[in-house]
Order: C-alpha cells, then structure tokens, then sequence
C-alpha cells in the first residue's frame, strides 16, 4: 500500500473510525490519483471497481478527511469543490473558467530552502500561541493556456466578422 494511502487510513483510526473495505478503496483512491478530483468523480471512479459503495459512503469520508486535515477542499462552491491530496508543498494554479487545477512544483534549491524557513514558522506558531497548523495552501487564480487560447480565438473571430452561430435551445 502507498504510504500517502496509509497516511489517510492512520488519520480515520486515529480519529476512532472503523477501516472498512469502502474506506480502504477511497483512502487507496486518492493516494493513486494525479488529480485533484470531485466527490463525483472520485464516486464513479471506485464505483466502477466496487458497485457496492454508496455516494453517501464516498462523501461523509472525503467530508471526515478533510475535517481530520488529511486532504484539503478547493472550492469553487457547492458544485465545484475539488480535493488537494499532495501533501507536498506546491502551488495550486486554479483555472476561473473552466475550475481546472494544475500543481505547480520548484525543483529548484531556493524552494526547498523556503519549506525548511516554512516548518520553521510552523513550529514558532506552535511554541508561541499554541496553534498547531496542519498543512498550508497556496491557489494561484487565473486563466489556464486552453482557456487564453478559446479567448483569443474570440476575439481574432470578432475581429474578423467570423463569428460562429449561435447554439438553440440556451
């Protein structure tokens, strides 16, 4: 098993919860995935593999492993909520049309000397006034490179009187 999967399982016993096979299929879900999915994406992906699981199953888990600190919630209100589940520092670019979310890793050294200052702070935070923090998260919002390009395409076709028709029935 991935160790960011028993992460998750380690943050539900801890917190008094029973590891059933529905909780282990999620847990080992989101420490596979490359994505930051949605509950219904994450639903229909395990689905697939395991018809017994219930939708209520998959969100009052991803619910309890957000309120535990093991994911994060990116939302975008209550029909675009996506999960962070890299607990890697890294930046989130977050797409304002289209709610796409690409990980922005540094590889460079300068970086990694800032996530050393960072645990820093965290452990100042602590020792100073008792706060215990969790996990930090930084969004970047903005437009992503399909959506520039659907723009720019707009306005080149504005431009030249090329407009497309109009869909029916919107």
């Amino acid at each position: 098993m991935a160790k960011q999967a028993e992460f998750y399982l380690a943050a539900l016993r801890n917190a008094r919860y029973r590891i059933t096979e529905q909780r282990y299929a999620i847990c080992d879900y989101l420490a596979k995935t490359a994505q930051h999915p949605t509950p219904y994406q994450v639903y229909t992906d395990i689905h697939s593999l395991h018809p017994e699981i219930s939708r209520a199953t998959i969100y009052n888990t991803l619910n309890t492993l957000q309120q535990l600190g093991a994911i994060v919630e990116i939302s975008f209100g209550a029909d675009h909520t996506h999960y962070e589940t890299d607990p890697s520092p890294h930046v989130n670019l977050i797409c304002l049309r289209c709610h796409a979310v690409v990980d922005y890793h540094s590889g460079s050294h300068s970086e990694h000397q800032g996530d050393v200052t960072q645990m820093a702070a965290f452990i100042g935070l602590q020792q100073k006034i008792g706060f215990q923090p969790i996990t930090t998260k930084i969004d970047v919002l903005g437009l992503c490179q399909a959506c520039q390009q659907q723009d720019r395409q707009a306005t080149m076709d504005g431009a030249t009187g090329t407009e497309k028709p109009a869909r029916k029935g919107r």
